[in-house]
């Protein structure tokens, strides 16, 4: 399917993975209904002003033990009272809310489809899943400058926080200079 994509659409092709099989048959469906190449409605990467695009990276097993963290301190800090209190207000009725992570699960827990420790539980297994789309989607942005973060655990190594906003505030200067930032 990804040489059928090469030989319709070369541009797509090039920015498709191989193994991405999904896109490839989506990429494919474009191209056969509208007759117009998928990678027309691709993004462009293009700013409308100077932009510098940073992006914080950590490494994977440290964001899980963060995100992990995060899910058990919303819940800690009131997380099921606050949703109690926005579902009196008409939280049901948005269009997102009911269903945006951490809601959701509080909302299973309040009508007893959910433990608190399940919710916590799958409220970190949605966060990680969005995570991962999130680092998806800006990896294929080659206007992104990935600052890679060297963590102690689960919390910033002694001098990483100066030395990434370092890199941050250099990038930035680098981008006021002729010939823009440099990768």
């Amino acid at each position: 399917m990804w040489q059928e994509l090469q030989r319709v659409d070369p541009d797509a092709a090039a920015r498709i993975e191989p193994a991405n099989t999904r896109r490839i048959v989506r990429a494919l469906e474009v191209v056969q209904l509208t007759g117009r190449p998928f990678s027309a409605s691709l993004p462009r990467y293009a700013d409308l002003v100077p932009t510098v695009h940073l992006a914080v990276r950590w490494d994977r097993a440290v964001l899980n033990r963060r995100i992990d963290m995060r899910a058990e301190a919303m819940f800690a800090s009131g997380l099921l009272e606050e949703t109690a209190g926005l579902l009196e207000a008409g939280l049901r009725e948005g269009p997102t809310a009911p269903r945006a992570i951490g809601y959701a699960q509080a909302i299973a827990v309040l009508e007893g489809r959910m433990s608190p420790p399940e919710a916590v539980a799958a409220t970190a297994v949605a966060t990680r899943k969005l995570a991962s789309r999130q680092l998806k989607w800006f990896r294929r942005d080659p206007r992104v400058h990935w600052l890679d973060v060297v963590a102690a655990e689960d919390t910033w190594a002694s001098g990483e926080r100066e030395r990434v906003v370092a890199e941050a505030v250099r990038l930035v200067q680098a981008a006021d200079r002729p010939g823009g930032a440099e990768r």
